[in-house]
């Protein structure tokens, strides 16, 4: 049992790691959120594989408040998103298409 935790806790470091280097390389703004979440997600698995090795419930409400956190974030980061491109669709008209390109 020692190699098979060994190995998880090795491929959700790598995981980590991964994540970390898109949240930090970008390019948008978007895939650094889609990062961070993926990030929760990798230390939520963690803290499960960390709670069922020990066989202790002790951080299961811990998981409940990051996939909480985890969902509102990204709820948050989603609106914003789409305000952002509401309130940038205006002001990127084309010129050629709008107000009196015709007359």
């Amino acid at each position: 049992m020692g190699v098979t935790i060994a190995v998880i806790v090795g491929l959700l470091l790598a995981s980590g790691a991964m994540v970390t280097l898109r949240m930090v390389r970008g390019p948008s703004t978007l895939d650094r959120a889609v990062a961070l979440d993926a990030l929760v997600s990798v230390a939520m698995a963690g803290i499960g594989v960390q709670s069922a090795v020990q066989r202790n419930a002790y951080y299961l409400p811990v998981l409940l408040v990051l996939s909480f956190l985890g969902f509102t974030g990204s709820i948050g980061v989603a609106r914003f998103m789409a305000l952002r491109d509401e309130a940038g669709a205006d002001d990127d008209e084309d010129p050629a298409e709008g107000k009196g390109a015709n007359t």
